[in-house]
């Protein structure tokens, strides 16, 4: 939904409208290197990871127990003498003699003309040495036939693919050492005010101690983005046209300010030329100052988040950080996605517009899970996001009754951004 504020007589955004618009003049990737997998979780895939071998190699056994030549139990439980034992990486000395059974570990190579497992808790061990083994058995069963999991050149993980544990696991299965990534993206972080301080300076009267830049230097972190921490920019045009320098001189992909970004006679990263404020129809989180600083064939991405620090948060993980993987080449990078959860009890709010409240989860003795805001929905209270488990949109309708389905925010998605993309 695209509303219209009419004090202000701008066009506000809904998060996914906003987002389309900050990535339509966003560059390729630049850069790629070849990293080691320990290094590499959270990193941007720059090449499609394509299968060397299949996998499994060869035929396995999927279960510890004793294989057999199907044709030998087909009539029934047989008793078998056993030829030996497999354990996995290692084979049999000779063919599975017909009429035999090998005992044989989980993953063990079939030895040849073994083509079934018969599992060891149907199987009874007799005192000579022999077993009698249940029939009859399906060829192939509890096996793992060769490449039944991947192929020789399947392609396995797309290129712009955020890495995960799991995605490395493979990479490693396949026998890679190495992947080739995108170069990491370096963002400088800053945060705009005079009344700002960090600790553990004293404060003066009118001081606060700045916790955004905190909060955003370690959501880059999380991202597998390279955080460059600029400091405090008072609020003098010098002092932030000397920050920027000192960005340019860096070599930074793109600056993330806090501060700043909205109508204030101080607010100087919305002053700065060539940047746009975008309005959201969200609350809190009025909206985003970005654009593309230039110098010469350079260009230098900003973005401008709001100074008050849920604001911040949630426009970092609804905006700022989506963006910023797109940047560094994440191909499916998109805001996260909210769940339809039942609101807990009867909810009211300004029609016509969406409030982000922080709220917990509540579970019945049934196991359903509902939404119930939190008492404190300040913007600058921060307390309220560490209490919280979810934000749940609440708007634009005016009213909403306990059990209506709501679209919820949950925090363990903004606090990890390695989700399958």
């Amino acid at each position: 939904m695209t509303a219209t504020n009419a004090r202000a007589g701008t066009t506000e955004l809904t998060i996914d409208q906003a987002y389309t618009r900050l990535c339509q003049d966003l560059p390729a990737p630049a850069g790629t290197q070849s990293l080691a997998l320990r290094a590499a979780r959270g990193r941007v895939l720059a090449q499609a990871l394509v299968a060397a071998h299949d996998l499994p190699g060869q035929d396995v056994s999927a279960m510890d127990g004793y294989v057999v030549r199907a044709t030998d139990l087909a009539h029934g439980a047989q008793v078998l003498p056993v030829a030996g034992s497999i354990l996995a990486g290692h084979g049999l000395a000779q063919a599975l003699p017909p009429g035999q059974c090998a005992r044989i570990m989980t993953g063990a190579p079939l030895p040849p003309g073994g083509n079934a497992v018969v599992v060891l808790e149907q199987a009874q061990a007799l005192a000579d040495g022999r077993v009698l083994l249940p029939g009859p058995v399906a060829p192939g069963a509890n096996c793992r036939p060769r490449g039944e999991h991947v192929r020789q050149g399947d392609p396995v993980l797309p290129a712009g693919r955020r890495l995960r544990a799991a995605d490395l696991a493979l990479a490693a299965a396949l026998g890679c050492a190495t992947v080739m990534v995108y170069r990491q993206l370096r963002v400088g972080v800053f945060s705009t005010g005079d009344e700002l301080h960090d600790a553990p300076a004293s404060l003066p009267a009118a001081g606060a101690y700045d916790s955004n830049r905190p909060l955003l230097l370690a959501a880059l972190d999380a991202a597998a983005i390279d955080a460059i921490d600029l400091g405090i920019c008072r609020d003098d045009p010098a002092a932030l046209q000397q920050l920027i320098e000192r960005a340019w001189d860096l070599g930074l992909d793109a600056l993330l300010a806090s501060g700043g970004a909205a109508q204030g006679d101080a607010d100087l990263v919305r002053a700065l030329g060539g940047v746009e404020f975008l309005a959201l129809a969200v609350r809190p989180g009025r909206g985003i100052v970005h654009g593309w600083l230039r110098r010469g064939s350079a260009a230098l991405l900003l973005l401008g988040l709001p100074g008050n620090a849920v604001a911040a948060y949630v426009l970092a993980h609804l905006l700022a950080l989506p963006l910023l993987s797109r940047l560094a080449g994440a191909a499916a990078a998109a805001p996260p996605r909210p769940i339809a959860l039942a609101a807990a009890r009867e909810l009211h709010t300004r029609a016509g517009r969406i409030e982000l409240r922080r709220a917990r989860l509540i579970f019945d003795a049934a196991g359903n899970c509902s939404v119930d805001p939190l008492a404190e929905q300040g913007s600058a209270m921060l307390r309220s996001v560490c209490a919280a488990q979810a934000i749940v949109a609440v708007g634009p309708s005016a009213h909403y009754r306990a059990g209506e389905l709501l679209p919820t925010y949950l925090l363990s998605a903004f606090e990890d951004p390695h989700q399958p993309e």
